[in-house]
């Protein structure tokens, strides 16, 4: 982790010739690496005297240290994740003052981190839809190829913005690593039910899905529904009765384009029944589901992620986890 030291004339000490030697010992000790030992012999002095000079430097101003690193994580919110919810593994980001695209940076970062930290040979990677999840993928530096599948989990969006489309991602996804990857040739989302179990029988789509469903890791994001409409990426398939219904039902969130409340439970809705994907039922059989998702206006939809049990591993930040334990301790 990078830092800068900067030696300043602030504070007061018992004379001049101790500044000078806490100027000279810091100087030594963080612009040149020099070990205690080692300055204590360019300066003819004992190490404990050399450590006492660094310590009160720090102490009188004399020294600042600033951790220049954008995308620190906090691993005490990270702990509290993963008791709360029995989570095999959390990242969060330390965001600090970061909203909108920043924040989204942020997490996008971590988030692909941790996926190079797992990601192996041979393995089948899901990939759904959303900026987190665009973010994650422009943020992912592998070293060499692997022998991957990337899999698109849900139909195509129509979206204004094709970068965050499921399509895209996965043929993104796979080009970082050299990998093949599998699209779904079908919509998000159909006229109704019985349209959608058609096409989900169709074998180019039915075998996607198959091989989806079974994934080492799911890499998704996770939808809001609040007071405002959900994301844009929903323009289109939501008008405002659909959306009056979801909210009448308790409707919080959505994953793998399935609505659920602030249980977790998967909401009987017509628009559920009409999305093709593999569902928060496939969801579950994947071994590993990575979510990214940030911000404290998504925190109802993560905290029932979470209670639904279709999470292993979130990546969010600080902000999002202290609304979403606020949250969870005022339900409980």
């Amino acid at each position: 982790m990078p830092t800068s030291f900067e030696p300043t004339l602030g504070g007061t000490v018992d004379g001049d010739d101790d500044q000078d030697l806490m100027v000279e010992a810091a100087t030594l000790y963080y612009e040149e690496a020099l070990t205690q030992a080692e300055i204590g012999t360019r300066l003819n002095t004992s190490r404990s005297t050399v450590s006492r000079l660094l310590r009160d430097a720090r102490r009188l101003g004399i020294v600042r240290i600033t951790i220049d690193y954008p995308w620190a994580r906090n691993s005490r919110r990270e702990t509290q994740l993963k008791h709360a919810f029995g989570l095999r593994d959390a990242r969060v980001l330390r965001a600090g003052h970061a909203t909108g695209d920043d924040l989204l940076e942020g997490i996008g970062y971590l988030s692909a981190r941790y996926l190079e930290s797992i990601i192996g040979s041979d393995m089948v990677l899901g990939v759904s839809y959303g900026r987190s999840i665009a973010s994650t993928i422009r943020n992912l530096t592998p070293q060499r190829n692997l022998s991957l599948v990337v899999v698109q989990l849900l139909g195509a969006l129509g979206s204004d913005n094709p970068l965050i489309e499921g399509a895209n991602l996965a043929r993104s996804l796979a080009a970082k690593y050299g990998a093949s990857y599998r699209y779904l040739f079908a919509p998000l989302v159909v006229e109704d039910a019985r349209t959608r179990d058609q096409l989900a029988q169709e074998p180019l789509v039915q075998d996607v899905l198959s091989v989806g469903s079974q994934a080492d890791i799911a890499l998704v994001g996770i939808g809001a529904l609040g007071d405002e409409a959900p994301s844009l990426i929903w323009r289109g398939y939501l008008n405002q009765h659909d959306l009056s219904g979801l909210q009448r039902a308790g409707a919080v969130g959505n994953m793998c384009a399935q609505f659920f409340d602030g249980w977790g439970r998967m909401l009987d809705t017509d628009l559920n029944r009409r999305s093709i994907s593999i569902g928060l039922d496939g969801l579950g059989r994947c071994k590993t589901v990575v979510a990214a998702a940030g911000g404290r206006r998504k925190a109802p939809a993560i905290l029932g992620a979470l209670r639904g049990g279709y999470v292993d591993v979130l990546i969010t930040d600080d902000g999002a986890v202290e609304e979403i334990l606020t949250l969870h301790e005022a339900t409980a």
